[in-house]
């Protein structure tokens, strides 16, 4: 798939050459609704597929291949995140954390468990607002920045890795991004915890291998007992 850049190109020589076509051929601009709709398709896609590459590289699989990477998304949450930190001290795994900013705030102590506990806290926002994807640039960069000083509030060290919110990019949140020098971590396995059932989330992860990241939620309450259930399997197998 070409990226954000790439496609722009093409779209603007298509839409030239077509345009050129009406002029001297007599052309029918009923022909520009085909590159308008791959267009808008690719933009979509580019936009929803975090490790699509399209307007920013995204780490979605690590080169270190001797075990697989689990991250948890939109905690620190109160009930489940200190279930999740114990799964994990049981079968001595570590992960990353992407937290919402306003979470931290509310939850400091939870967070420095984490920190305390060997797991690294990334950035998911300050906010994780459902319309973050329409946030102007200064916008997605002051959320950033904002959860960045509390992470290192919690950590006493710079956050570099942010996950956006639902995973979707977009030409602003690459600005912000590069802008603040974040690495972009997606995933290679998303779980589903979020709206599937414990058996289907289960089969899911069995095509789990060594240096996949894999995506969890620290937020819900059937995720501890999946988690433990995984790598109790996991790590037998």
């Amino acid at each position: 798939m070409p990226n954000f850049k790439q496609t722009n190109n093409i779209f603007i020589i298509v839409i030239v050459f077509m345009i050129s076509g009406k002029i001297l051929f007599s052309f029918s601009l009923l022909w520009l609704f085909i590159p308008v709709f791959v267009y808008s398709v690719l933009l979509f896609f580019g936009s929803k597929n975090i490790c699509s590459q399209f307007y920013v590289k995204a780490k979605c699989k690590d080169s270190e291949k001797s075990k697989i990477h689990l991250t948890f998304d939109d905690g620190p949450h109160p009930e489940i995140t200190p279930q999740i930190l114990d799964i994990l001290k049981k079968y001595n795994q570590k992960a990353m954390f992407f937290c919402i900013g306003k979470n931290i705030e509310q939850y400091p102590e939870i967070s420095k468990q984490i920190h305390d506990e060997g797991h690294t806290i990334g950035n998911h926002s300050f906010s994780h607002s459902f319309y973050f994807d329409f946030f102007r640039t200064k916008k997605v960069i002051a959320e950033l920045e904002k959860t960045n000083t509390l992470i290192k509030n919690i950590t006493g060290k710079e956050c570099k890795i942010f996950r956006p919110p639902y995973g979707v990019t977009n030409p602003n949140i690459a600005k912000a991004v590069k802008k603040l020098n974040l690495q972009l971590i997606g995933w290679k396995i998303r779980s589903l915890d979020t709206v599937k059932n414990k058996k289907t989330v289960l089969k899911r992860l069995e095509k789990a291998k060594p240096g996949d990241i894999i995506l969890f939620h620290d937020t819900k309450k059937h995720t501890p007992e999946i988690l433990d259930e995984f790598l109790r399997s996991y790590i037998q197998n």
